[in-house]
């Protein structure tokens, strides 16, 4: 009865140590600074009405459809990131800033800069491309119920 539980522990903890190298190498490999490629966002109830609206927008028509800047966000080692905007003309419009986890299949933003909010995006980083899903309350009506898509390259 010993023999088998003995292999049950050290199959768990062989798997432990797997996921934790997997997590350290995608750590690793989300380092550096990011700019949006494609971003799609979903909101249903737009701003609490009936209506559905849409948001759709391609990295090489950013400028000309959102009026500002790419955004540009950073993911540094020590696990904090910050998320440049900037007008078309360069300056700064907002940067929020925080700290960073990966679990698994879930990378875990912690803005701490302008208030605390928590994000949490399934992704998966190919080459040098992090593609993230998500839910949040981007038309911030107070429901967390749009969805949220992004493709980004590591500049």
């Amino acid at each position: 009865m010993k023999t088998p539980s003995i292999i049950i522990v050290g199959i768990l903890i062989l798997s432990e140590l797997g996921l934790f190298s997997c997590s350290q190498s995608t750590s690793k490999a989300i380092i550096g600074t990011w700019q949006i490629a494609h971003l799609k966002i979903t909101m249903p109830s737009y701003k609490n009405s009936d209506s559905t609206q849409n948001m759709e927008v391609l990295g090489k028509n950013w400028e000309a459809k959102m009026k500002a800047k790419n955004i540009q966000t950073t993911y540094a080692a020590d696990g904090t990131y910050h998320s440049l905007h900037r007008n078309l003309q360069g300056k700064t419009t907002y940067d929020p800033a925080g700290t960073w986890k990966i679990i698994q299949d879930t990378l875990i933003i912690q803005d701490t800069i302008p208030k605390r909010i928590t994000y949490k995006f399934r992704f998966k980083i190919k080459k040098n491309q992090i593609e993230y899903w998500g839910i949040e309350d981007f038309d911030l009506d107070g429901k967390v119920d749009d969805q949220y898509y992004s493709r980004q390259v590591k500049l």
